[in-house]
C-alpha cells in the first residue's frame, strides 16, 4: 500500500525504464518507511478478504465503514502497515494487495471508538465504547500469545474514555470526552483535558480552560495523516496535532454533507460515497484538510494543553485575592482607627490608660481628674463634665458601677478595650 502511494506521487514523471522505478520505489520505501504515518483506503480485495474474516461476527454489518477509518484504524509497527477495526480486536497485517490476521481473539464488541497507537515497538487500544459501556482501559497487543492485555496505568486516570485524542511525542492528551447515556439518559461530557505519559503510564488532569473545547461533545473522530476531524451533531473541529491548533467552523462550512452514508479516510482528505466498495477514491465528493486549513489559518486558536494555575481556577483566584484585598482594607482601617485615635489621647486619658484593668474608687478616680480639692458640690459637677468628655474622646473607657462592697457607692472601672 506505501508503495501504491509513492506510486501515485511520482505519477505523471516520465521514467524509461519501470524497473528503475521499481528499484527507486524500493528504495524510497526502505528509508522512509517506518516513520509513514498511514491514513489509507483498502482495496477493494482488501476489504473483501477481511470482510469474509469477520463475517461470522458481524454478519450482514460486515462491509459497513468500520473498514475505512484511515489514519485511525491504521498502524505502523517497523516497516509493517497493521490494521485494527475499532470495535473489534482483529489485528490484521497489510501486506501487498492482500491480509493477514495476526490475533487469535475471540470476544469482541467492547472498544468502539477507540484510540490505536503504537509507542516503544507495541500496539496499543485506548478506551472505546461497547456493550452499554464507556471503558477506560488500555490494551496492549502480544504477538506470541496473538491476544490483547490489560495494562496497568497510575495517576488521575478518567473514569470514562471516549474522545479526541492528540499525541505530542511521548504524551497523550485527551479532551472532548463523553460518558455514553445509552440512549436512556443523557451523555455526561468530562470538563477535563487528561494527560497519559506513556514512559511512565502516569495520568494527569487539568481543567478544560477553553469555552470552544469545554462545550465540544464529540461524536465522530477521523485521524488523517496530519490533522484530526472532531463532529458533534451540528459543527466540526479540525486540529492540526503538529501546531497544537484548532479551528470551529460548522459541517457545512467544511463542506461536509448528510446525504452520504459513508464516509473514507485517504491521507489528508475525506471521501463520501454510498456505495461502500468503491475501489478508488476517484469521482467522488471529497474534502481536502490541508486545503481547507490553509484558506482558515486565520481563525486558528492555539490549544492549552497543560494550563497554569490562574488558568485553571481563574474564579477561585480572583474570589481569594478580592478576599485578601478586603481583609487589607479592614487591617489598614483599624490600624490607622487606632493611630488617630491614640493622638487624639490627652494627657489625661493617658493616666487613665496605666490604670487598665482596675477598679477606682470616686476618691482615687477624683484624685486622677486632679479635681480632688475641690468642695464635694463643685467637685461632682466637674467629674461629670470630664467623664463625658472622656467617653466622646474614648468610648467605653471608663465604667460606673456599684460597689459591691457598699451598694450605696460606686465605683470605676478602666477598660481600654
Amino acid at each position: 500500500m506505501i508503495l501504491a502511494i509513492l506510486k501515485h506521487r511520482l505519477y505523471g514523471i516520465k521514467i524509461k525504464s519501470h524497473g528503475f522505478l521499481i528499484l527507486l520505489l524500493t528504495i524510497i520505501g526502505s528509508i522512509f518507511l517506518p516513520n509513514i504515518s498511514i491514513a489509507q483506503r483498502l482495496s477493494l480485495k482488501q476489504q473483501l478478504l477481511i470482510e469474509k474474516i469477520i463475517q461470522p461476527i458481524l454478519r450482514e454489518e460486515a462491509d459497513k465503514h468500520e473498514l475505512l477509518m484511515g489514519k485511525g484504524a491504521f498502524v505502523q509497527l517497523g516497516q509493517d502497515t497493521l490494521l485494527n477495526i475499532h470495535g473489534l480486536r482483529y489485528l490484521f497485517k497489510i501486506t501487498g494487495d492482500t491480509v493477514i490476521r495476526l490475533d487469535k481473539s475471540i470476544y469482541h464488541g467492547s472498544n468502539f471508538w477507540r484510540y490505536l497507537f503504537e509507542y516503544n515497538g507495541q500496539i496499543f487500544t485506548l478506551g472505546g465504547y461497547g456493550q452499554f459501556v464507556t471503558n477506560n482501559n488500555i490494551e496492549s497487543f502480544n504477538f506470541d500469545s496473538k491476544e490483547w492485555y490489560l495494562v496497568k496505568t497510575s495517576g488521575q486516570k478518567p473514569s470514562y474514555i471516549k474522545g479526541c485524542v492528540i499525541r505530542v511525542k511521548d504524551q497523550l492528551y485527551l479532551f472532548s470526552n463523553s460518558l455514553s447515556g445509552n440512549s436512556i439518559e443523557e451523555n455526561i461530557s468530562d470538563p477535563y483535558f487528561y494527560q497519559l505519559d506513556l514512559p511512565s503510564l502516569t495520568w494527569k488532569r487539568f481543567p478544560i480552560v477553553q469555552n470552544e473545547l469545554q462545550n465540544f461533545q464529540a461524536e465522530i473522530i477521523h485521524y488523517t495523516t496530519d490533522y484530526i476531524l472532531v463532529l458533534d451533531n451540528r459543527n466540526a473541529m479540525l486540529i492540526h496535532p503538529k501546531t497544537l491548533e484548532f479551528i470551529q467552523v460548522t459541517q457545512e462550512e467544511l463542506g461536509i454533507k448528510t446525504t452520504y452514508q459513508n464516509i473514507s479516510v485517504d491521507n489528508n482528505s475525506l471521501f463520501f460515497s454510498n456505495d461502500i466498495h468503491h475501489p478508488s477514491n476517484e469521482n467522488l465528493p471529497e474534502v481536502s484538510m490541508v486545503t481547507f486549513w490553509n484558506s482558515h489559518k486565520s481563525k486558528a486558536k492555539k490549544i492549552i494543553l497543560n494550563p497554569s494555575y490562574f488558568q485553571q481556577y481563574p474564579k477561585e483566584i480572583a474570589i481569594s485575592i478580592l478576599f485578601g484585598i478586603i481583609l487589607l482594607v479592614i487591617a489598614v482601617f483599624i490600624f490607622l482607627k487606632n493611630r488617630i485615635k491614640r493622638k487624639k489621647q490627652t494627657p489625661l486619658i493617658q493616666r487613665i490608660i496605666r490604670h487598665n484593668s482596675k477598679t477606682l474608687t470616686t476618691e482615687e478616680l477624683d484624685q486622677l481628674l486632679g479635681i480632688d480639692y475641690m468642695e464635694l458640690e463643685s467637685r461632682k459637677a466637674k467629674r461629670h463634665r470630664i467623664l463625658a468628655q472622656i467617653e466622646v474622646a474614648s468610648p467605653g473607657l471608663i465604667h460606673r458601677i456599684k460597689d459591691e462592697s457598699d451598694k450605696r457607692r460606686f465605683v470605676y472601672f478602666v477598660s481600654r478595650d
